[in-house]
């Protein structure tokens, strides 16, 4: 199927253009909207990232503050004097039993709380000078012996000088703040606070960073554990573990990490203790790339369709003539002349549909002239064979008398009688027009012996052939003219004996015959005007026209070319000669007999 298919694009002009401009209307959108989806991709990814960092920021500001506003909580205790008086120098304000001590620490601190229980639910007061801890919830209040607290135990912390502040994680989605009261003397550890926090407080402010849905945002210590995460959800990714403490370990300050399951953006808060945390999925990401991504795919889609509907219609409007002319030149083949185009357009391909019923029109009367040609040829073979008769007749005549000659003892009657037999004999002969240099040289022997038995002893013949040239092929008839113009011409009218010079020699790759006269010779003007109708005369000839110069220079220039020819030289009063000059072609095969 694919080989069928590949064959088809291969051989038709009307696919390929097709394919062409599809291809070149599809491309563009595709990758228009490729990069369309890309960038709409990287932009959001920017926005989001811009945006984020400035509201992580914004968040660990607020949560400064919350953490501030419990801390303020924990400078009213401090700073008390009745709780601790030497602290900061002080001295005691008066309240000296104990029962009255304890009355007013229970009381401070069930105001405290009272005050804060939207979001404290519990304070720890541990008072080193008591050696006791002091507790208050919504019960009661209440104080124990027993030192144990989320960090470890305060009694440890009695021989120590360590500045204690910090944020522990704690059950029920609570964390613990705690923090010792030090002497500004020498940092002795004079007591200590504890405040258990719901987490909750803190959700305006990670309300405030938590845009995206299904976004994560949760609250970290400096190792990476999840303190606080109150957006977690079963639907969402979990974060591992390793992520969390990358996060975590980033302690320069905020930032944020592109991961493959998408973005996590971290900010330190509260003196480096917590870490803000946020995490947006991949898939919002894509989702507005997305939206992006199917207008475009559904809008390249269209268009594309469109692209496609437009390029079949316009690359089979475009080729249905050509492949009609096609089919024209394929019938013409099979020789059907009867295809000519008709609703000629007006353009390029018009044009080609003009010059096809031009060509075919002329091929039609070629045609119908080869046709006649054939029959006009065959009428003059049927004349040429009808006309040879006559000559056989008169050659078989003329070999009686040659007989009857030689009968009574009259050999020179018979070699005249057999020169003009073999004269008719070498005209009617049914051959090429090509002969060989030897029978040409031949056949104007038997003509030279006929004018000797007419001029007798007034002529002289001179024949000079080099071997090499014999064989080579020459246009019949072509030295008998030449010859028979030097008695017509030239001896005529002379006194003197009369001489004729016949030379054949080869010459690198030409054959050089040249017929000399001691005739009357011409005048420049006459030999001038001579060669001018030589070169006139080889254009075409009629028919019955005779043999002359003219004839056999025009045949030798159109066998063999425009460079050979016949070339004439004479002086007044000193004779001509022609000389034939033709390439030195050699004979092949035998020659047809008579």
């Amino acid at each position: 199927m694919m080989k069928r298919l590949f064959h088809r694009f291969q051989k038709s002009l009307r696919y390929k253009l097709m394919l062409l401009m599809v291809t070149i209307a599809i491309m563009p959108l595709i990758l228009v909207t490729l990069f369309a989806a890309n960038t709409t991709k990287q932009s959001l990814s920017l926005e989001v990232i811009r945006s984020n960092e400035s509201r992580m920021d914004w968040a660990a500001k607020y949560l400064d503050e919350k953490f501030d506003q419990l801390q303020a909580v924990s400078y009213s205790l401090l700073l008390d004097n009745n709780l601790f008086p030497s602290g900061n120098g002080g001295s005691d304000n008066g309240v000296n039993s104990p029962d009255a001590a304890d009355s007013y620490i229970q009381e401070k601190l069930r105001s405290l709380y009272i005050a804060n229980n939207k979001n404290i639910v519990q304070i720890s007061l541990y008072l080193k000078s008591k050696h006791r801890l002091f507790v208050v919830d919504k019960d009661a209040v209440s104080s124990t012996g027993q030192l144990n607290a989320p960090f470890g135990n305060w009694g440890d912390l009695d021989q120590s000088f360590e500045s204690v502040n910090r944020v522990m994680h704690a059950a029920h989605n609570n964390f613990t703040l705690v923090r010792t009261m030090n002497r500004f003397e020498n940092r002795e550890v004079l007591g200590g606070i504890s405040l258990d926090v719901r987490w909750n407080m803190m959700n305006s402010v990670l309300d405030m960073i938590h845009s995206e849905p299904n976004s994560q945002v949760m609250i970290l210590d400096n190792q990476g554990n999840i303190m606080y995460n109150p957006y977690a959800s079963s639907q969402q990714e979990a974060l591992s573990s390793e992520v969390l403490k990358k996060a975590a370990a980033n302690s320069d300050g905020p930032g944020h990490m592109e991961l493959k399951q998408g973005l996590i953006f971290y900010q330190p808060a509260v003196s480096g203790q917590l870490r803000i945390v946020k995490f947006i999925p991949m898939n919002y990401l894509t989702k507005g790339a997305s939206s992006t991504l199917s207008f475009s795919f559904f809008t390249a889609v269209i268009f594309i369709v469109l692209a496609i509907l437009v390029a079949i219609l316009t690359a089979y409007y475009t080729t249905k003539p050509i492949i009609r002319l096609t089919k024209s030149m394929k019938a013409v083949e099979f020789q059907n002349f009867d295809v000519s185009v008709s609703d000629i357009r007006s353009d390029e391909i018009g044009t080609l549909e003009r010059r096809f019923n031009s060509m075919l029109q002329r091929i039609k009367e070629l045609i119908q002239i080869e046709y006649k040609s054939k029959i006009e040829k065959r009428t003059a073979q049927l004349k040429a064979m009808q006309a040879q008769i006559n000559p056989h007749f008169l050659q078989n005549a003329l070999q009686a008398i040659g007989g009857i000659a030689i009968s009574r003892n009259v050999p020179e009657i018979y070699e005249h009688v057999r020169a003009i037999s073999d004269l008719f004999r070498y005209t009617i002969r049914m051959k090429s027009d090509l002969v060989t240099v030897a029978d040409e040289l031949e056949h104007v022997g038997n003509y030279l012996q006929i004018q000797k038995l007419r001029f007798q002893d007034m002529i002289r013949i001179h024949l000079d052939v080099d071997d090499e040239c014999r064989s080579c092929q020459i246009p019949k008839f072509s030295l008998q003219p030449i010859v028979e113009n030097c008695f017509v011409h030239g001896l005529e009218g002379k006194m003197a004996e009369w001489s004729i010079t016949i030379t054949a020699q080869k010459v690198l790759d030409e054959i050089e015959i040249s017929i000399e006269d001691n005739g009357v010779g011409m005048e420049e003007t006459r030999l001038e005007e001579l060669r001018n109708r030589l070169n006139d005369e080889s254009e075409d000839r009629e028919l019955g026209e005779s043999l002359g110069l003219g004839n056999v220079h025009s045949r030798i220039r159109l066998i063999f070319g425009e460079e050979y020819g016949l070339f004439i030289d004479s002086r007044a009063g000193a004779g001509t000669t022609v000389k034939v000059v033709i390439p030195a072609v050699p004979q092949h095969g035998e020659e047809e007999a008579v």
